[in-house]
């Protein structure tokens, strides 16, 4: 019988003595033998060649023979290859649990070397049926075929991963990782559930997980029992591969978090952090893996272990099946922990100026609401707020008095619009512009607007002013000016710096609104737009019909006030307004005579009054009911 006739038989085994006997043995019986001491390289050779049998110890190099026998039988297409498990260990529970795959399997020594060869003679010369044989040959030969067109390590890869997918260690560890889901979340408590599974799964000592984040989020466990040396160099080691893997070009922040209570004991979580432990325990094996998702970086997993050798081929290929789902959930877990701590921000940022059911609204709308660069044309509510002679108040007072002032003035404007469901737009030096409508809106935007309106005016006198000077004849005082119409609302700026705000001639035409306060002599002027957002229930007196600084088109301006004015001024009022819109300046007259008459520190009925004496005698051209005002 020439050499290539002879049965060829794998053998894998660890211990120098023992391998020279059985190899030996198997020689004088005619076989040709080969001789392995790791699992994985059997497994290489596996690709090329068919031995008639392998006998393979359970202790080997990189891959053990328990897995090297489930990888064979349940995951390549060369299953049908008998198998025999040995083991030199007595009483090895898993080694039994481990060996039903195998053909045979047997506890051996150098004593009894005779048994391992009586089995392969037997197992050769009775033909041993493999329970593989019934296994469909159609299914075998495409298996086979398949693999033509494959290389090496790709047939390889193909029947570990195989070998995984049947395996209930594997399944196991997937349903583990689904269970993940749960938590997604809460990150916090995903890691440390995670963290719980591993150390079951692989008893390490200390592990990092880094998550790709804008300030990369880092969960350590098991440094509690090691000495701050130690600790800052598994750091050092951990932070220089993650920075490697995600090749920032910029200074990466940390924000750590560190759990005790899983190693070792595997209790509660906790977060709380005690004194280092003064251990001279040294770490002895490291592995890490670099969490994908795709092509995407999601982080880095870091394992360190007291004991040497622990990462061997199963704990590697373990968390190599897994790392797939494991990256979806981290990823996703990150997402929405981003997500809270961007509503965060912006509840920090929105609850000085907006009213928490506002924010509420805002946050968990359906919409697309998130602030961002797609800028929208909306229906908004403007509100200016001035103070009256601001600049005579500031000339007689310290700086540092009058920016106390401003700072409690401004506190409790702002209480008022967030009563409302206004939004603080801004603060331009004492005066304060106010939104309705953005970014939340609702259907009574312009009646929310001068029910603020008239309860900032009421708190002016609950507001303490003893730390100002005022000059003569000037008192606290306020003007305010609204108007609705459409605006440009988002993000508007450069592209270094933007702010949330609106844009467009509403917002102007509000501001010369509250400029006009002063020559009527009214709190609060509303423009037509607002009043026809308006029931009956609030006081409102059309005052006079104006061409804006800057406009042709005419607006009817209206005042409002938390009282109503007089009914027979309001009557005097109206019928003096009305033939005066008609250019009926003479008839006009009488009308405001008995506004002033009934009211004698009304601005805006003496106003109209000396514009009709004058007008009486100079009526204007093309006269259309509108005065043009050349003042803001």
């Amino acid at each position: 019988m020439t050499k290539k006739d002879k049965p060829l038989i794998y053998v894998a085994e660890t211990s120098k003595v023992l391998s020279k006997i059985i190899c030996s043995q198997l020689e004088k019986l005619d076989y040709e033998v080969r001789l392995f001491t790791d699992g994985y390289v059997l497994l290489k050779e596996l690709i090329k060649a068919t031995p008639s049998i392998i006998i393979a110890d359970k202790n080997l190099e990189t891959i053990d023979g328990g897995e090297l026998c489930n990888i064979i039988k349940t995951g390549s297409s060369k299953n049908d290859i008998l198998f025999i498990l040995i083991s030199i260990e007595d009483k090895v529970y898993d080694f039994w649990s481990d060996s039903k795959l195998a053909n045979k399997s047997l506890s051996i020594s150098s004593q009894n070397v005779d048994s391992l060869i009586a089995l392969v003679q037997e197992l050769m010369s009775y033909k041993y049926i493999s329970p593989s044989t019934f296994i469909n040959d159609d299914k075998k030969e495409k298996s086979k075929s398949k693999e033509k067109d494959m290389t090496d390590e790709e047939i390889l890869t193909s029947w570990i991963v195989n070998s995984m997918d049947k395996s209930s260690n594997f399944l196991n560890m997937s349903k583990n990782v689904m269970q993940l889901y749960e938590d997604v979340r809460d990150l916090d408590i995903l890691v440390g559930n995670l963290f719980r599974m591993l150390y079951k799964a692989f008893q390490y000592d200390v592990i990092t997980l880094i998550l790709d984040a804008q300030n990369a989020k880092v969960y350590k466990t098991g440094i509690e029992y090691f000495n701050q040396a130690t600790v800052d160099e598994f750091w050092n080691i951990c932070k220089t591969e993650y920075e490697h893997k995600a090749k920032k070009n910029h200074t990466i922040n940390y924000e750590e978090r560190t759990f005790i209570q899983i190693v070792n004991t595997n209790g509660e979580l906790t977060f709380d952090f005690g004194p280092r432990a003064n251990s001279d325990k040294k770490l002895e094996s490291y592995h890490s893996y670099t969490i994908l998702r795709g092509k995407e970086f999601v982080g880095t997993l870091h394992f360190a272990s007291c004991r040497k050798k622990i990462f061997n081929y199963k704990v590697q290929s373990s968390i190599d099946y897994i790392m797939p789902e494991l990256a979806n959930i981290l990823q996703e877990a990150v997402h929405r922990s981003e997500l809270i701590q961007k509503e965060s921000k912006i509840r920090t940022a929105f609850s000085k100026f907006v009213p928490a059911q506002v924010i509420n609204d805002f946050v968990n709308s359906d919409e697309d609401t998130e602030l961002n660069n797609n800028n929208e044309k909306r229906n908004v509510v403007i509100l200016m707020s001035d103070i009256r002679s601001f600049t005579s108040i500031s000339e007689v007072n310290r700086p540092e008095d009058v920016v106390n002032f401003l700072n409690t003035y401004f506190t409790r404007m702002v209480d008022v619009v967030k009563k409302y469901g206004g939004t603080v737009d801004k603060f331009i030096g004492d005066a304060i512009m106010v939104l309705f409508g953005a970014p939340i809106s609702y259907n009574d935007n312009a009646k929310r607007a001068v029910q603020a309106a008239l309860e900032m005016y009421a708190q002016l006198d609950t507001i303490p002013c003893s730390q100002l000077k005022f000059p003569e004849g000037i008192k606290l005082d306020i003007g305010i000016g609204i108007h609705y119409g459409d605006v440009i609302v988002g993000q508007i700026g450069s592209a270094d710096k933007t702010n949330y705000t609106v844009i467009g001639d509403t917002v102007n035409l509000a501001s010369r609104l509250e400029g006009l306060t002063k020559l009527y002599g009214a709190k609060i002027i509303i423009s037509q737009a607002v009043r026809d957002e308006l029931d009956d229930s609030m006081n409102i007196l059309l005052l006079d019909s104006v061409k804006v600084k800057g406009k042709k088109e005419s607006v009817l301006i209206y005042r409002a006030d938390e009282k109503a004015l007089p009914e027979d001024f309001c009557q005097a009022y109206e019928k003096g307004f009305k033939s005066y819109n008609e250019g009926a300046f003479n008839l006009a007259i009488p009308y405001f005579e008995k506004a002033v008459e009934l009211m004698p520190d009304d601005k805006a009925a003496r106003l109209m009054l000396n514009r009709c004496n004058e007008f009486s005698i100079n009526k204007p051209e093309n006269w259309d009911g509108a005065i043009a005002l050349t003042s803001k």
